[in-house]
């Protein structure tokens, strides 16, 4: 079951890391609830040169 926890954090911190490549200009947030990752969300924004 150990093994199993460790699996899915392992899975989370690379969901982070695939998040922010290629993230040029926006945000990122991380929701952590006692101490693990719960919630990522990525907002991108795309700059035009005028």
């Amino acid at each position: 079951m150990a093994e199993k926890r460790k699996e899915d954090e392992k899975k989370k911190y690379e969901l982070v890391i695939q998040a922010l490549e290629n993230l040029a200009f926006g945000e990122l947030h991380i929701t952590i609830h006692n101490g693990k990752i719960v919630q990522i969300n990525r907002i991108e924004k795309q700059r035009f040169s005028v």
